[in-house]
């Protein structure tokens, strides 16, 4: 009996070692990411930075993220975010997300979209569990001035043991 709980505690220390180096590993992966999409593609098409105040239906926490944007044709674009839930009851979490848009104009300064992509995700729950998933929604932004536009979108995040709907609220500036 023992000797079990020894094995045990070996083996939680090596899936935490192991997340950790995943997420190690992901966090270079999406940096390395980040600097390719605002390098190389730079000059070939709208680029946008925002911040937003998203809510997790799962965690039942507000949390802030941050996001990059770039248009690879007029229609489709390119979105890495990185979101951090608040703590509540004991329990926060992050996740790091690549999704793609299909841009539909409505009018001259409002488009709607559908979404899908990867997240890696990693909550805290009396321990680091960590897994990826899949990204569905969608979402509409709106131009306020010729830099500037608001969005709204909601996500679903297919997690294994952790799905959650996702809404978003941000502001992001184009350049």
């Amino acid at each position: 009996m023992y000797n079990s709980k020894i094995r045990n505690t070996k083996n939680i220390k090596l899936v935490s070692i192991l997340n950790v180096r995943i997420m190690k590993k992901l966090i270079v992966l999406f940096s390395m990411m980040f600097f390719i999409m605002g390098s190389a593609f730079a000059q070939k098409g709208i680029q946008a930075a925002g911040v937003h105040l998203s809510y997790g239906t799962e965690i039942e926490s507000i949390g802030i993220g941050v996001k990059y944007q770039y248009n690879i044709t007029d229609n489709i674009r390119l979105e890495p975010s990185l979101n951090y839930s608040f703590p509540k009851h004991g329990v926060d979490q992050f996740d790091l997300n690549a999704n793609a848009h299909y841009l539909f104009p409505m009018a001259s300064n409002v488009r709607v979209y559908p979404l899908a992509g990867l997240t890696f995700t990693r909550w805290e729950i009396g321990g680091a569990v960590t897994r990826l998933g899949v990204n569905a929604g969608g979402g509409a932004e709106m131009d306020i001035t010729d830099k500037l536009m608001l969005n709204f979108e909601l996500k679903y995040q297919f997690v294994s043991d952790l799905d959650q709907a996702m809404f978003n609220v941000g502001i992001a500036y184009m350049f």
